[in-house]
Parts: structure tokens; C-alpha cells; sequence
């Protein structure tokens, strides 16, 4: 997650989960202090589409940024039929 507003990112995973054939996945990620975004635009997301939106995987863990090591969620969507 980038700087954006948590609305304008709900509205792009929408867009991109309509788009998205049966199996495939859309993977919000967050690393850092984009950890809470990510989460917000989940549930964002999750308001607006409601039970048609399956939670697949929610993953965290912490990845190297130059020599830094951050923090990540990584949280798989998926649209139901």
C-alpha cells in the first residue's frame, strides 16, 4: 500500500476482483506502517462487496528493504459466485 486514500485502493481491488477469473486471487500487501492500510482497505473492501468477498489467506512475516527487515500482511481475496 502506497499513500493513497483507503477508499481510492477499495475501489481498485473491486475493479480488479471483477475482473479476476474463478480460482485466481487479488493479494492486498502491507509492509510497515502500510500494515494498517492494508487491513482498512480490507475491510473497505469487504463493506462495500459483503459475503460475495471470501478471505483466502491472511499471511505475515518481515522481508528485507535494503538492510532494513520490515514487518508485511499479505491478505488473499477472492469473489464468490
Amino acid at each position: 500500500m502506497g499513500r493513497g486514500e483507503v477508499s481510492e485502493y477499495a475501489l481498485r481491488a473491486i475493479v480488479a476482483l471483477r475482473g479476476l477469473a474463478e480460482e485466481e486471487v487479488l493479494v492486498l500487501k502491507g509492509r510497515g506502517e502500510g500494515i494498517s492500510k492494508a487491513v482498512d482497505v480490507y475491510n473497505e473492501v469487504r463493506s462495500r462487496i459483503g459475503e460475495a468477498l471470501q478471505l483466502v489467506n491472511v499471511s505475515i512475516g518481515s522481508e528485507r528493504a535494503g538492510r532494513k527487515k520490515l514487518p508485511f500482511i499479505e491478505i488473499r481475496i477472492k469473489m464468490t459466485v
